[in-house]
Order: C-alpha cells, then structure tokens, then sequence
C-alpha cells in the first residue's frame, strides 16, 4: 500500500454484504440557482416553464418507480409515491404561486426558496421519521431544478466506468440510489442519512452492501484509493493492508462457494427426511430472467408478473399478439414444467390507457388489480387470450390478483369464457385443461376460502399484501414497520384457513424465502413454494434437511399461539435445529 496507512472509518450498517473495489468519491450537491430579475410581463413563460418541467419530473419518477417496482416488487417502488404527492403539493404551489410577483424573479430561484424554507421547517421538527423525508424532498427539488434549467429530463453523472467501485458520497437520494449502475457500483458509502430512510430500504432491496452516517467520509475519501466495504458491522476501510485484504476476500470467497454448492443441488428434489415432497417455483418478471430459471433447478414459474412486460413498453400496452409472442417463450422455454401468468396487477395510475386516472389518498385500498382488469374487460381480455393460446405451446396456469370475493371469480370466469369461445371462432388453439387459480391476498378472500375453492384449482398466498390489509400496516411508513410482521396469529390463521381447503396452494412472498419461518410453512401443509431464482437453491437445501411431522405438530402449537413472537421462535428453534449450517 506504499506510504497510504489503512483507514477504518465507522459508521451505520444499513444493507449486508461485502464489496471490494476501488473508492469514487461523488460529491453532488443541490446548489442554488442563479437569481435574475423578471417583468411582469414574463410571469405567464416563468409559471409555463415551472408547469414543463413538473409533468417531465413527475414521467421521470414514474418510470424510476417502475424500474424498481422491475427489480425490488410494489412495496419498495411505493417510496416514489412520495415523491409524487409532494411534487404536486399544493402548500408548495400555492407558496410559489404568492412570491413570484412578489420577489419578480427567475421561477427556478423561487421554487428553490420555497422548498428550502420548507426544508429547513422539516429538519427543525423533533421527529426522526420526519427528518429522515428531508431527504426525498431534496430529491424532487433537485430533479425540478434540472428540469427547468435543462428542459429536458437529464440523467445525473452516476458513477458509469468499466471498473467496479464502491461510491462515496455526502449523500444519496432514493432517487439516486435506484439509478446506480449496479454492473459497476459494488456498494455505497455515505456520510449522512440513517437505517430508516427510503434510500437504506432501496439498498437492501437491490443487494447492494451499505454503510450511512459516516462522519468526514468526502473529506477522507479520494477516489481511486483501493478500498473494503463491510455492510455487515458498517465500516469501510480505505488502503486495506494485504492481510487484511486477504481476510474479507476469503469471506466473501467462502460465502460464494458455500452457495455455488448449493446450486450443485439443483436437480434434488425438495423432498423432507421423512417423505413429504414440496413444489419449488421461481417469481420470474423479466425476459431476460428466463434462462436462470433452469439454472436454479426450479420447477417452472409460481408467478409471472405480467405488469412488467404490460407496462414498461412505452405509452401504450402491448397488443394481443405482442403478448402471446412474449409469453409463448417463456412457456417454450419451461417446458414442460408450469409456468402460472398473473394477470395485470397494477394501481390505476400507473396504465397507459387512463393517462388522466385521478390520484388516490389511499391506493392500496383502491382501484388496482382485478378492479382494473374487470373495469377495462376488452383491454383485459386481450391478456386473457393472449395467455389461452400460450397454453396450447406447453403447461400454463393462470391467476388474478387482489380478488376479494366470490363475485369477481364469477365475473373473471365469465370473462374467460368469452375469450375461449372466440378463440374457437378464430380456430386458434389452446389448453382445455389450463388451471386457474387467485392470489389470496385480501382477508376476505381468506374467510371465503372455502367458497372461492369451488371455482378454481389452486391458490397462491401473497404473505406481504395479506399480512399489510390483515393487520393495517405499511412497513414503508416507519412509525408503524416494526409492527409488520409474517408471523402475526391473524396472518398465520389466514394461511391455514386457505391451506385447509385442500385446493393445491402455493406461497409466493418473501415469508417464503425466510428460512427462519420455512418449517412454519411446511408445517401449515403449503403445496408450493415460490421465491425469487436466487433464493431456490437455498431453501431446496433447507427442506431436505427439514422432518414433515415435526414441522406439522409445530405449525399445530403455532395456531394456538397468542403472538407473533411465539409463533417465529417455534419455527426458528425447528429450521436452527434441522439446518444450522444455513445460517
């Protein structure tokens, strides 16, 4: 290392994992914009130009939403909705509708007044929660500013070289965090910011090692300085020794091996000690996901999130053939094992098709999922043809989201109906026998299991939309997270109640990936496990290791539990004995 000492700066663990790579060292900041005086003449151009540049703010947080709604799911890309109301904040409007004939000044000099002041109010506040949100402020500020100075949407200088690095910076938005190039940046490091903001949350949903809160970090950091980022006890460690290179190498190294063992084990089946066998499936979104899926020796596709493909194609959704194109490939490319296509998923804000669909105060309670499809039934049927006749090229089933009850089945099944009988008219072929199936995700759709199993063929519990609407908890919004929890005894008898229908059912959430709550959902009976490919050949490996009976007389003492404490350290003390080494 030369003259260079190792230097270990400390700061907050946000997201696990190691990186080792080269230090860049960014340091972006929301300077203020220059001040020019206007006429009152110029105040219709100023107020048109600030207009401008909020609707290309407002379509560039949407397709950031979308992008990580692609790669992290609904929950994580729900930080931008934010973004979005604060955008439009009728407080701020009306402020800057008031002090520009007032000041008579560029309106970008304005705005930046106003949202500072309102800034500074936040920070002021003795509230963490709200203090952690000055940051997604920020974000908006900047990306108006540049829209207006810019008049065009303008991509920020994020770190983009052939050589891996960890970024540096003061500070990160969430906003800058989803737009990492993650073939480059192994990580990031930052000097301000705390566990509970969106962009910690965004970090751990894409995997990417992070350390916040680091005193002094821009000052004592140089890019290009070789450097260790240890996202597990929250230090990065600049001009690393030889030895002590040597050292997080070998841990990272040995975790590596230790999974590419694990996918070794691909084609084993998830069969228990004693005999009970278990369906592995992956949650595919993208195309180019296709080819890992044999990879990870799943056995076809538990869910297909046809709202990426629908709606990342531009300003309008693809057609029929479009679709049946996109979907016969991937069925072509499972064969012959399942692969279950979820219909449209999706709020109305987010379609191309209703460009002018009034924002909601509460969307997870509004028009989304099979309320859109159904409302909208010939753009929905195009979908549903679309999948009938990628059935007749290998094993498709298919589900429907957010049902509530009997009667959107009803309605739904009618529906599909229609399409097989203009298929026939057609002379286009398709599988008689394909299964359909619902997302248990709704409480009532739990209650009415019973009844919902007598119209269709298997079931698919969505544990993160079943436990938020069970137990009336966001784990985005932070003063009510630590509250959200899989194990919850409602959430736990939801499942059951579903499970003890008898009709084939499928986890599909992240509670499947958990291999603390694993022999929990083995034990409840669960026909299927769906997780993401990167997840299977671990939790393969720890079923095999796992004992049916046993899991089942737990899940039976897991009913009678009065918490949800009670319920994951039954379950916990179950995976820790069968699997330690997976830990």
């Amino acid at each position: 290392m030369g003259k260079f000492l190792e230097q270990r700066l400390r700061g907050l663990p946000v997201s696990p994992g190691i990186a080792i790579g080269s230090l860049r060292v960014e340091a972006r900041d929301c300077s203020a914009p220059s001040i020019h005086p206007i006429t009152e003449e110029e105040l219709p151009g100023e107020w048109k130009r600030f207009e401008e540049a909020l609707v290309r703010t407002e379509r560039e947080l949407v397709e950031l939403k979308h992008r990580v709604e692609k790669v992290s799911g609904a929950t994580e890309a729900a930080i931008f909705d934010a973004h979005l109301l604060f955008l439009r904040d009728s407080t701020i409007i009306g402020k800057l509708k008031n002090e520009l004939p007032l000041r008579l000044q560029n309106i970008e000099s304005v705005y930046y007044a106003v949202v500072q002041n309102f800034m500074e109010i936040m920070r002021a506040v003795d509230d963490p929660y709200l203090r952690s949100r000055v940051m997604d402020v920020r974000d908006v500020l900047q990306r108006v500013l540049r829209n207006m100075q810019s008049g065009d949407s303008v991509k920020r200088a994020l770190p983009a070289s052939e050589l891996s690095c960890i970024l540096a910076a003061y500070e990160l938005t969430p906003g800058d965090t989803a737009e990492l190039d993650r073939k480059n940046v192994l990580g990031f490091v930052t000097e301000t910011g705390s566990a509970m903001s969106h962009t910690a949350i965004l970090a751990r949903s894409l995997g990417l090692p992070a350390v916040v809160a680091v005193p002094r970090l821009v000052m004592d950091s140089r890019t290009g300085s070789p450097a260790i980022l240890d996202g597990y006890e929250g230090v990065l460690i600049i001009n690393p020794t030889e030895e002590t290179q040597e050292k997080y190498r070998i841990l990272r190294d040995e975790r590596e091996k230790a999974y590419r063992e694990l996918v070794g084990m691909r084609e084993l089946p998830a069969i228990t000690v004693d005999g009970h066998r278990v369906h592995l499936a992956a949650n595919v979104e993208f195309a180019h996901e296709f080819e890992s899926i044999r990879r990870s020796g799943a056995e076809g596709v538990g869910l297909y999130r046809t709202e990426f493909f629908l709606l990342g194609t531009g300003n309008s959704m693809p057609d029929e053939e479009a679709q049946y194109e996109h979907y016969r490939k991937l069925v072509e490319e499972c064969a012959p094992e399942e692969v279950i296509f979820r219909t449209l998923d999706a709020g109305g804000d987010k379609l191309p098709f209703e460009p002018s669909a009034e924002r909601e105060d509460n969307p997870a309670l509004g028009w989304r999922g099979i309320r859109v499809s159904l409302s909208r039934a010939e753009i929905f049927k195009q979908q549903l043809r679309a999948i009938l006749r990628a059935s007749a090229c290998g094993k498709v089933g298919i589900m429907f989201p957010m049902v509530s009850g009997v009667t959107e089945v009803r309605r739904t099944l009618d529906l599909l109906d229609e399409c097989r009988a203009e298929l026939r008219g057609r002379g286009q072929t398709y599988d008689e026998n394909m299964r359909v199936g619902v997302m248990i995700e709704v409480p009532s759709a739990a209650m009415m299991a019973d009844v919902l199993a007598r119209y269709v063929d298997f079931f698919s519990i969505g544990t993160n939309d079943l436990t938020q609407y069970t137990i009336a908890v966001d784990r985005v919004n932070h003063r009510v997270a630590s509250i959200f929890r899989v194990t919850h005894p409602g959430v736990v008898r939801l499942m059951a109640r579903t499970i003890e229908t008898g009709l084939p059912t499928a986890i599909c959430g992240e509670m499947g990936g958990d291999l603390n709550v694993l022999p929990l959902l083995v034990g409840l009976g669960a026909t299927e496990i769906s997780v993401g490919t990167h997840l299977l050949p671990v939790v393969r490996v720890a079923i095999r290791h796992l004992n049916y009976l046993e899991c089942k007389a737990m899940a039976q003492q897991a009913l009678q539990a009065e918490d949800s404490v009670t319920i994951r350290s039954l379950s916990r003390d179950v995976a820790l004995k069968s699997y330690p080494e997976l830990f």
